[in-house]
């Protein structure tokens, strides 16, 4: 095969296996609605049009029209906000980006005998860096691969400028110079990625100062940039100051773990298991990675080549590491990808040195196993961590689709939605690295609620949000809740359809409690418990995989705090096999709180199925666990007080009520 080809065969499986790669590990982004940041992001870009972007801030904390200006023009484009197209955007940069570091490193290191290991495994450990699992499956996080695609498109124009002299190369290199702080403040790095880029150079072919010179011109992009930045009107109003003592230190401890990863990995179980500090343990874990990686290099001779990496990374770690806040880089590591470069070009260095490495004291064969034996478990471990949080994700998308979906159909009939237990973020029990939040966020505190369906469906919408302690499960995940407690006499007053979070150890689902503040129309009731509590209605419809059942419930006089009810479910032979006993909707509202004469409708939905089933509904005292005696409203006990209520077919009880 002729070497171009070759070439152009090596290029189509690199192009695949990173199309791949992104597909395999972050493709089910693009099921994912809108989340987090995009509440706070998508209205600003519904609010402007594209000159005004330009402009103004829109009240955010920071400047980057760019990203604002491609939803623009998506939403122009598609006459909607689509969370399919601005995820598959994410996917698409994140592959390119990857496919542009291989480039640069056959460039950068192999330009003349192209070394295709260091191109597929650059893009493969870049594209599976661990700390990118923020910032690719958010929309909102698209500032961080858009500024790194810019900044590898000049970076690549730029070299083939100076390889070829053709001055078209130059100018795209500049244009994407121009543009890429307009992504995101790093992409002022420009003039200094080149700067190291130049002064690492295996072979010197011209004088430092002239080669620096050039940088200094890649600069001017970003010299005007920042008054700009600086004029433009922002959310916020303090003053730019630069971190000292220890949050300086915390988030240079936090970037050395991002570099040191390989390794750092380790730290979660020394801070969990043998009760070491996390900062220690993530500066400790990071010395001995990064000294065993200058180690590897240094004793195989490298050149000032394998400086290039180090320098990417701290160039790319400074600003963040100068100037923010210890608690807001803990919880990005969106904050890293563009170190990911350096990472994946550093690690790479020293994988394939340890493979080749010649006069070694162990043998060939060895060596090799262990340099592949090592890259495996790398790349196997930075694609389990990564897929762990994609399915969080999935898991807290599944809850906005739901939240969307329950809160338009309560709407439709002039209902407010009440969700009960929302989560607001997910993260699994145990962080792997010592320090860092690695969870995933969906509901910030700083949007309304109703923000949450507009963004995601373009239409206006009335929800609430609460949080009730007492029925929060424990599952082998965290979670944080959304919202305070509830109001319920002021609910009530205002009414709406009630919605509890069900938590299990692979679902979240979001189940109908109950409607508050119903307007009965005059009929016998069921059920009369004393002078206090009286059910009006009940309905309960059974299908292959759960029985229904929905009670109408009217207070007369607030009875004891110890009065609950008891739902039994009974076989064809009168045996109990299922019950939902507690408060009404879902154990988050006990009778005792509510206001004289209110009627609610509680739903329950029991995990049972079959034929000939009975059910069983009254009150009881929980603290005695005598019941209450229920009398039919003509004055007649229930047997056992308990009120019989009959189950139907749900396909019947469907016929019946059309």
């Amino acid at each position: 095969m002729k070497p171009d080809r070759r070439e152009r065969v090596a290029w189509a499986g690199l192009i695949v296996w990173s199309g791949l790669i992104t597909a395999v590990t972050y493709g089910a982004a693009v099921q994912l609605p809108f989340f987090f940041d995009d509440f706070a992001h998508i209205p600003v870009v519904e609010a402007h049009s594209l000159t005004e972007l330009w402009q103004t801030a829109g009240g955010l904390a920071y400047y980057r029209p760019l990203a604002f200006t491609l939803w623009k023009i998506m939403q122009l484009v598609l006459g909607y906000h689509s969370p399919v197209a601005q995820h598959t955007l994410n996917l698409l940069l994140h592959t390119c980006n990857g496919l542009l570091v291989a480039w640069l490193a056959g460039q950068l290191w192999s330009a003349r005998s192209p070394d295709w290991r260091r191109r597929y495994l650059s893009a493969t450990l870049f594209l599976l860096y661990p700390f990118s699992y923020q910032a690719i499956p958010w929309v909102g996080s698209l500032a961080h691969p858009l500024v790194t695609a810019l900044i590898l498109l000049a970076l690549a124009s730029y070299l083939k400028w100076r390889a070829t002299g053709v001055r078209a190369w130059a100018a795209l290199g500049l244009v994407a110079a121009v543009l890429a702080p307009f992504a995101h403040e790093n992409g002022a790095l420009v003039g200094p990625f080149i700067a190291a880029i130049e002064l690492t150079r295996s072979q010197r072919i011209e004088p430092v100062w002239r080669a620096l010179r050039r940088a200094v011109v890649w600069m001017i992009p970003a010299v005007l940039w920042l008054p700009i930045w600086w004029l433009v009107p922002k959310g916020v109003s303090d003053a730019v100051a630069l971190n000292t003592g220890e949050p300086l230190l915390q988030n240079t401890i936090y970037f050395a773990q991002g570099l040191g990863y390989p390794f750092t990995w380790l730290g979660g179980w020394l801070r969990d298991s043998l009760g070491a500090n996390d900062l220690l343990a993530a500066a400790g874990l990071s010395a001995l990675a990064l000294a065993g990686a200058a180690a590897m290099q240094w004793r195989t001779r490298s050149d000032r080549r394998a400086l290039l990496p180090w320098l990417w990374y701290a160039l790319a770690a400074l600003p963040a590491i100068l100037f923010l806040r210890f608690d807001y880089v803990i919880n990005g590591p969106r904050l890293l990808l563009l170190g990911a470069v350096g990472a994946a070009w550093l690690w790479t260095d020293v994988l394939i040195r340890l493979f080749d490495w010649s006069g070694a004291a162990i043998a060939s064969r060895a060596r090799i196993a262990l340099a592949v034996g090592l890259g495996f478990i790398l790349i196997t471990q930075n694609f389990s961590f990564v897929r762990t949080r994609m399915d969080l994700h999935t898991l807290g998308g599944s809850v906005i689709r739901q939240t969307v979906s329950r809160t338009m159909a309560a709407n439709a009939v002039g209902r407010s939605a009440i969700f009960i237990n929302l989560p607001a973020w997910l993260a699994p029990l145990q962080s792997t690295y010592a320090i860092g939040h690695e969870g995933v966020q969906f509901l910030p505190g700083y949007t309304s609620p109703a923000t949450l369906v507009s963004v995601n469906t373009g239409e206006p919408a009335e929800l609430n949000v609460f949080r009730f302690e007492a029925i929060r499960p424990s599952m082998p995940y965290l979670f944080g809740l959304r919202g305070q407690a509830p109001d319920w006499p002021a609910l009530t007053q205002r009414g709406g359809q009630v919605f509890v979070t069900q938590y299990s150890p692979s679902t979240i689902a979001l189940q109908p409690a109950g409607e508050l503040t119903l307007t009965m129309a005059n009929a016998d009731p069921l059920a009369r418990f004393g002078d206090a509590v009286t059910l009006l209605e009940a309905r309960a419809t059974i299908s292959a995989t759960h029985l229904q059942l929905d009670l109408v419930w009217q207070v007369h006089e607030p009875p004891s705090p110890d009065v609950t009810l008891f739902v039994h479910v009974l076989d064809a032979r009168g045996q109990l096999i299922a019950q939902a006993d507690g408060d009404p909707l879902a154990g988050s509202y006990p009778f005792w709180q509510w206001a004289p004469e209110t009627v609610i409708r509680d739903q329950r939905s029991i995990d049972v199925s079959g034929l000939g089933l009975a059910l069983r509904v009254g009150l009881y005292d929980r603290a005695t666990g005598e019941r209450l005696p229920a009398v039919s409203d003509a004055g007649e006990a229930w047997v056992d007080d308990a009120v019989a209520i009959s189950v139907q077919p749900l396909r019947d009880a469907a016929a019946g009520s059309n």
